[in-house]
């Protein structure tokens, strides 16, 4: 995996300042949307301008594009998103649709929620959920499946990595609607998540 400076580094806070934040890296070809309202409208224009770049003669479309963008990281704010990362890359001029919208999970009230017991509440027929090993701690692994008759299945990756000394969990939520590279953008998201590093 092609390897982007260390871009996120916004992140939870415990109660004994043990955790600063967390640091993860994305592929190069991977763009950092800000989602906080005021900065969210500056990063869609740029992204925009990037994407429309040598392009003068489709206004309209590039109108929909920031109009449909802007609805994506709104919703993602609104659920409670910390970055969304959007990727860019492109294999033999086909884009790789993919994204990562990145939460913080509060803990359920007193009750300590362990890697095991979060695997087993998420378990279900189309979502295969399990305990792994990642650097950054014991994390809870959900692979989710939307098949389609005309192969255009979409795929989902989301990877619960417990924020140390909180109770918390930080939710990587990835997503791709490629159902022929589905497999192959699971695998570069696994390797996403092993780049997860917390400040200390």
């Amino acid at each position: 995996m092609a390897e982007a400076e260390v871009t996120a580094t916004t992140g939870p806070t415990d109660r004994d300042n043990t955790v600063a934040g967390y640091r993860l890296e994305v592929p190069e070809g991977w763009f950092a949307v800000d989602l906080e309202p005021g900065r969210r409208e500056r990063s869609v224009a740029a992204l925009v301008k990037r994407q429309f770049a040598g392009i003068d003669n489709a206004p309209h479309l590039k109108e929909q594009a920031r109009q449909e963008l802007l609805a994506q990281t709104e919703a993602a704010q609104t659920a409670g998103g910390l970055e969304m990362f959007l990727s860019l890359q492109q294999i033999a001029g086909v884009p790789l649709a993919a994204s990562l919208v990145i939460f913080l999970i509060p803990p359920p009230g007193t009750q300590v929620v362990t890697a095991q017991n979060l695997a087993r509440s998420l378990s279900e027929a189309e979502r295969q959920a399990a305990v792994v090993d990642l650097p950054a701690g014991q994390a809870v692994r959900v692979l989710g499946r939307t098949p389609s008759p005309d192969e255009s299945a979409s795929a989902t990756l989301e990877v619960f990595v417990p924020v140390p000394h909180s109770g918390e969990w930080l939710l990587l939520s990835f997503s791709t609607p490629l159902g022929p590279l589905a497999l192959a953008l699971t695998k570069l998201f696994d390797a996403i998540c092993i780049t997860l590093r917390w400040d200390q």
